[in-house]
């Protein structure tokens, strides 16, 4: 896990540094609150920080309260490094947001098990922070990430004149699944097809669960004819899933309608690329399903 360091003491600098580092750490370290909040503010910034009370350009409460008043992307577990141990102080540091506190000259195993409990903290925030934003059942975004994700994706794609394509995926006669094997076996389909189109994907592109049985996928810088060849592809591999392996594996021939609409002069906006999507991905149901229809408007 990445630390940041902001002392302005060289002493303080090379022992912390070289601590850190033998107990496995990433160590950045700074000399002022100015380059300490800079460094927190980055998008992959430590998520971990020993911040020294008295510093040049701000003082470690002014980078405590900063941090909690302006970045919220996700927590940042902030150990305050003071000379002075009175209450008084440690109830400042505290109150400006610091979680924990250290007194120079520090005690290494103390300062050891302070880090470890910020690191807990840190997974425990970040585990939370995962089952918000996937679909508990397939592992995959949920609805609500999807289309926080795809608008700072469209809003750059747009920005640089790029291209991106937005596939809507509804499997066909899904309840009949339910009906014939039961919602064990129902589940099992939802988690392998979502498995399967994942590994079509590059990294750069992602999955949500839309609904019920419904899928969508956003394809960044993919023209509406490649995201066409892409759905496919899915449509094909996915009627190969077989389920239920270690019982009575289960071939099921799952199929899917596909809707297709790509981002241009005519769609910029989300909420109309969605709908777009959506009524392409109507127009193959009505067309008797199992097919790949791309809009008009793309």
């Amino acid at each position: 896990m990445k630390v940041l360091v902001a002392e302005d003491s060289k002493y303080y600098q090379r022992i912390l540094q070289d601590t850190l580092s033998s107990w496995g750490y990433s160590v950045e370290v700074v000399n002022d609150g100015i380059q300490a909040l800079e460094k927190l503010q980055e998008e992959n910034g430590p998520k971990l920080a020993i911040i020294d009370w008295v510093m040049p350009g701000a003082d470690g409460l002014e980078v405590c309260a900063k941090v909690r008043s302006t970045i919220n992307k996700s927590y940042i577990y902030l150990i305050l490094l003071t000379a002075n141990s009175s209450k008084e102080d440690v109830v400042k540091g505290l109150e400006a947001g610091a979680d924990d506190y250290i007194v120079k000259p520090f005690n290494e195993m103390e300062l050891k098990f302070r880090l470890k409990t910020g690191e807990r903290v840190i997974n425990l925030e970040n585990r939370i922070m995962q089952l918000a934003l996937t679909d508990s059942l397939t592992g995959i975004l949920n609805r609500r990430a999807f289309m926080g994700r795809l608008e700072s994706e469209a809003e750059r794609c747009n920005r640089l004149g790029k291209p991106l394509s937005l596939i809507m995926v509804d499997l066909d006669d899904f309840k009949k699944v339910n009906d014939n094997y039961g919602h064990l076996v129902g589940d099992e389909v939802l988690k392998s097809v979502a498995a399967c189109f994942s590994s079509f994907l590059r990294k750069y592109d992602f999955i949500g669960r839309y609904g019920g049985e419904e899928f969508i996928i956003c394809l960044p810088e993919i023209k509406a004819e490649k995201a066409e060849s892409i759905a496919e592809r899915l449509r094909v591999s996915m009627q190969e899933i077989v389920v239920n392996k270690q019982e009575s594996p289960l071939k099921l021939g799952v199929t899917a309608s596909f809707g297709i609409c790509c981002l241009n002069e005519k769609v910029q906006d989300v909420h109309i690329l969605t709908k777009k999507a959506d009524e392409a991905l109507y127009l193959a149901k009505a067309k008797g399903k199992n097919c790949v229809i791309v809009s008009e408007s793309s």
